[in-house]
């Protein structure tokens, strides 16, 4: 049965806050409490003009969103700093070109998260909108020129029945055969990537399906960073 569903897209309420943290949550996977989730719903709602949500008709709770915060303006918040020595942790070879690009660039950590049902086709409009409005906080001289994008995409990799290792081979993504996008748009969105390395959790909670199967393979969950250059995103959209 096919169920017709009207949504709309609107501006961060401060109501969105605990529907915010399980999505903010999804981002980093199981290492999630790793990070001030709190501290990222409130700056993302603080900045209330930048970003959006998506809600169906009648209902108060958000379906997706799509945010950016500057990791160079709140540097010193708790939440950015640890996102970004988690990063250049599992960067591994790619530690220092990602440290210096950090230091040297205004970067804008990128959220981009919704529920498994809402359609992939209502990323690029949010990411069109969410680029009108950083180029209008721009023009009134707020910190939102950003040169770079970090994006956190999830990933699945097929591993053996018996591989019990939490650590990844740093800067290997995209082995053929091995991975596959959690997010339809990453798979396209990657091929404009600047820079990009996988890496597994540090607190993995699940194990591979074929554990709980007679398959020889199962599928753990991961993720892989991309760093997009402002001049790739008109090229996405």
């Amino acid at each position: 049965e096919i169920v017709d569903v009207d949504f709309d897209f609107f501006d961060f309420q401060p109501a969105d806050f605990h529907s915010l943290k399980p999505m903010l949550a999804a981002s980093f996977g199981d290492d999630s409490d790793m990070f001030n989730l709190s501290e990222l719903a409130d700056m993302i709602l603080y900045q209330n003009a930048i970003g959006s949500t998506v809600k169906v008709d009648g209902e108060s709770d958000p379906y997706a969103f799509m945010s950016v915060l500057g990791m160079k303006q709140h540097k010193d918040r708790e939440a950015i700093r640890q996102v970004r020595e988690y990063l250049l942790k599992k960067a591994g070879r790619q530690r220092d070109q990602l440290g210096k690009l950090l230091d040297a660039s205004n970067v804008g950590l990128l959220f981009n998260e919704r529920v498994v049902n809402m359609p992939p086709q209502i990323v690029v409009p949010m990411l069109r909108m969410l680029m009108e409005e950083t180029q209008r906080a721009v023009d009134a001289h707020e910190p939102f020129d950003f040169e770079y994008f970090v994006l956190l995409c999830p990933m699945y990799r097929e591993v053996a029945a018996d591989d019990s290792d939490t650590e990844e081979p740093p800067g290997k993504p995209g082995q053929e055969g091995l991975d596959a996008h959690g997010r339809v748009e990453d798979e396209f969105i990657e091929e404009f990537a600047h820079l990009k390395f996988d890496f597994k959790f540090s607190k993995l909670k699940r194990v591979a399906d074929a554990r709980n199967t007679f398959a020889d393979t199962g599928l753990l969950p991961s993720r892989r960073c991309l760093v997009i250059h402002r001049s790739q995103i008109s090229p996405i959209i």
